[in-house]
């Protein structure tokens, strides 16, 4: 998906990434600080400890969401795998009135899918 330019999330799925949109783009625009802190060399300006830190701090915000760093605005559709496991990020899209499309079992119940 990355190679396409596609937002995507493998990892647990961040509560709130579509209803509370603008406070993970807050999150998305401080790993962009993040990064041009590394960029224009203020990054070794900083004690053992900040760095640290900061590096910590980064490692996580990619973990969780350099897959949509990206997204800029609600996406148009939600593609999901595992219906059952992503329930959250159904509910989210629905409340969005968000399409979702799904590959659903006989274990899932397709009503919320498109």
């Amino acid at each position: 998906m990355a190679a396409v330019g596609m937002p995507y999330v493998t990892e647990r799925w961040p509560g709130g990434m579509l209803t509370n949109f603008p406070t993970i783009r807050k999150a998305v625009k401080k790993m962009a600080t993040i990064d041009k802190l590394t960029a224009d060399g203020t990054y070794d300006n900083f004690s053992k400890r900040e760095k640290l830190q900061i590096s910590r701090q980064r490692a996580k915000l990619e973990k969780n969401l350099g897959s949509i760093a990206d997204l800029t605005r609600l996406p148009a559709a939600l593609f999901v795998v595992d219906v059952q496991k992503e329930q959250n990020a159904v509910k989210e899209a629905k409340r969005l009135s968000i399409p979702v499309f799904a590959m659903v079992d006989t274990c899932c119940d397709p009503t919320d899918i498109d």
